[in-house]
């Protein structure tokens, strides 16, 4: 089942994250003398500041994993009661002038501290929600303007932390309290931002990435159904999307094949109209997910961020035009031409060889996007390889350097008797 991780925002999300902690620091850790406090609720005086976050992870209705956030003020943050950051504090500003030109002229460090991070047992060893978790604490610190981050973790877990971009401060520690060696460490979020995001190319709802939830899927997992009534946008951080709507009864036809970076159900943003299509997950995946009434806020107090948003609904829609028509009226050598080069758009680069574009899916794929039998796919692409145009495997088509000059396979070289008529396909 999908994992939502969203910033705890209702009173009852900020509940679970407090039990959660409970649950999984007193009843399952046996920590803090394990024995249940009154009413199951584990707090501190900074969980009253207005300058705390909490992340919470959802599958489905029941909570399973929490981590808090929070930013400096008056009263200092939890981690100080660890370690002594003072000559850390002193030296950040002289990161400020590399921060970004948000940063530039500011003399004064904004801090902030990641802590409480309780997993429940059973969704431990579960590396992409904990992934997806520091992801979402990564951008919730940008969003509240955070320049450092700095935390203090039992030693056994500091090399994930200087993996996400973290230095130790100094050796490990020993915590009477909790009972464990325990190490500080710090970084700006610029460097933690780069560990979350990396290299995800530019989208259309980049600019709200500081909204963002997250969503965690297994392969084969349903994203949302055609006919569902949508709420958010998605953008894919990591994995593969097939976007399919189904025709003629229980067949389905893909409409896109979607990986890293690309965008998809935005228009539940502007509307609540039916999904027009379904999207699964192909492969193990995480995705950004952006609710409307997110969205609409930040509309209401960045009006200029819908420009591009705009571009992309008239492109799609022109888009559909054209994958209308074609399915209507074209012959099965032209469908598949129209689905290769939609294909070919949506392919990235091979690791191994990178002057060449692949995309993940094969002969059964493309004939689901074009609407044409797979025999007559398979015929298809075995003349086009032979032609030089590509190479292809069940599970791949890898677009050779010079394919856009070669010739495309002519219709008459198809045996298309298995081949649906262009009035089926409308």
């Amino acid at each position: 089942m999908p994992i939502r991780i969203k910033l705890a925002r209702s009173p009852k999300e900020i509940d679970d994250a407090l039990w959660l902690r409970h649950e999984v620091f007193v009843i399952e850790d046996g920590k803090f003398g394990g024995k249940p406090v009154p009413g199951h609720r584990l707090v501190d005086h900074f969980d009253a500041f207005p300058s705390v976050y909490h992340v919470v992870a959802y599958e489905h209705a029941e909570p399973v994993a929490t981590m808090r956030l929070v930013k400096d003020s008056e009263a200092g943050l939890p981690v100080d009661e660890l370690y002594d950051f003072a000559e850390y504090r002193r030296q950040a500003s002289d990161d400020l002038p590399g921060l970004g030109p948000e940063w530039q002229g500011r003399d004064t460090p904004v801090f902030g501290s990641a802590g409480m991070l309780a997993i429940r047992g059973p969704w431990r060893r579960r590396r992409d929600v904990i992934r997806a978790m520091f992801r979402m604490a990564a951008t919730v610190c940008q969003g509240y303007g955070a320049s450092h981050v700095v935390v203090v973790v039992n030693f056994e877990t500091a090399g994930m932390y200087r993996r996400l971009g973290f230095t130790e401060l100094c050796d490990k520690i020993w915590n009477e309290e909790i009972g464990n060696h325990v190490i500080p460490l710090a970084g700006t979020t610029r460097q933690f931002i780069g560990w979350a995001l990396g290299d995800l190319p530019d989208t259309a709802l980049s600019s709200f990435k500081d909204s963002f939830e997250r969503l965690v899927l297994r392969s084969g997992e349903l994203i949302f159904s055609e006919g569902d009534i949508g709420e958010h946008a998605y953008v894919i951080e990591t994995g593969e999307v097939r976007i399919s709507r189904k025709r003629d009864g229980d067949q389905e036809l893909t409409l896109a094949h979607l990986g890293r970076g690309d965008l998809f159900g935005e228009l539940a943003l502007l509307d609540d109209q039916p999904r027009a299509a379904s999207a699964t997950a192909l492969v193990d995946s995480e995705l950004m997910t952006l609710d409307r009434s997110s969205f609409e806020s930040q509309l209401h107090n960045h009006p200029e961020r819908a420009r591009r948003l705009f571009k992309v609904f008239a492109s799609r829609m022109r888009s559909m035009d054209e994958l209308a028509m074609v399915l209507a009226f074209a012959h099965p050598a032209q469908r598949l031409e129209f689905a290769l080069e939609a294909a070919r758009k949506q392919a990235t680069p091979d690791r191994s060889k990178p002057d060449e574009l692949v995309f993940r899916g094969g002969p059964k794929e493309l004939a689901l996007m074009a609407a044409v039998d797979e025999q007559v796919t398979r015929q298809y692409l075995e003349t086009a390889m032979a032609g030089g145009r590509l190479a292809f495997s069940e599970r791949h088509i890898a677009f050779l350097p010079d394919a856009a000059t070669r010739t495309p396979v002519a219709a008459d070289t198809l045996h298309d008797a298995h081949a649906q008529p262009p009035e089926a396909a409308a």
